[in-house]
């Protein structure tokens, strides 16, 4: 993949720089003539001004379109690379605490043998409780059959538990007919999540609910925070692109290009808000 985007960046790289030597080149070529032949040039010149004026004009014109638009389509390659190597560091990070598990779980059976020999039953039962509860943990985002979206969920997981948020999480679907590509989903996720996290900030009983079910046929994300209430007069402009609420830290563009991600593939995106919790609903349709 990381290759593919190397390949789509130098092609850009290529046109713009063909585009802008044609240019020169052209250009170079008319004052070289000119100087050359000034007579039959400065005739040709008065004659077809007109017409060189509008021919250097296009070329201006569609150079500066052809720029533009592989400007944008490296800050596409480039915002895609920037989440594709987040996602791969939330799934390396996975299978580390996955391995870490298959390395303790002897240990752990170490430990129980341990204490049924000395016949500490209930120590047993607590350590077992304990042991399980961890495990619970990891089983709950290896649900879907996105390695990318389980790995982007426990790493927002583990970052609740470090800032002290009590996360719950429901899935009950694999997501195996979600057309919107994992880098995206990640994307849009991760967003909404760390949107979650920040109205948690000032809560003493910090809480985050994450759903992801389907539906009919389509699959529903619901994220749940108990974070203050949206105003009335703001709850309609935070899909707004640069709308943000926190001042010089924020840019206001995470729940923009989350907006228009699950729009670009059908589905619909909206909040509802009350005394007591935010909710932002997810809805895609299945392919």
């Amino acid at each position: 993949m990381r290759k593919n985007i190397n390949i789509n960046i130098e092609k850009t790289a290529i046109i713009i720089y063909i585009v802008n030597i044609t240019q020169m080149l052209i250009l170079l070529s008319f004052i070289i003539y000119s100087f050359i032949f000034r007579d039959r040039a400065g005739k040709f010149i008065s004659e077809n001004l007109e017409l060189l004026f509008l021919i250097l004009i296009a070329i201006i014109l569609i150079n500066s379109y052809i720029a533009l638009r592989d400007i944008n389509a490296l800050k596409i390659l480039n915002d895609r690379y920037f989440m594709q190597c987040k996602t791969l560091n939330q799934i390396e990070d996975l299978n580390n605490i996955l391995r870490s598990q298959r390395h303790d779980f002897l240990n752990h059976l170490q430990v129980v043998y341990s204490l049924i020999e000395m016949n500490e039953y209930k120590e047993t039962s607590n350590y077992i409780e304990k042991v399980y509860e961890d495990i619970k943990k990891i089983n709950k985002v290896l649900k879907t059959s996105s390695p990318a979206i389980n790995g982007l969920l426990q790493a927002k997981q583990l970052d609740c538990e470090d800032r002290g948020i009590l996360v719950e999480l429901k899935i009950e679907t694999r997501l195996d007919k979600l057309k919107v590509p994992s880098w995206e989903m990640c994307r849009v996720l991760g967003n909404i999540i760390d949107n979650a996290i920040e109205a948690t900030e000032e809560n003493r009983n910090k809480y985050i609910k994450i759903e992801i079910f389907e539906e009919s046929h389509e699959y529903k994300f619901l994220i749940k925070n108990n974070g203050k209430k949206i105003p009335e007069n703001l709850i309609n402009k935070i899909f707004e692109p640069g709308f943000t609420t926190k001042g010089e830290k924020g840019q206001g563009m995470g729940l923009a290009i989350s907006k228009e991600i699950i729009e670009k593939y059908g589905g619909d995106i909206t909040v509802s808000t009350n005394q007591t919790d935010t909710t932002f609903e997810i809805i895609i349709p299945f392919d």
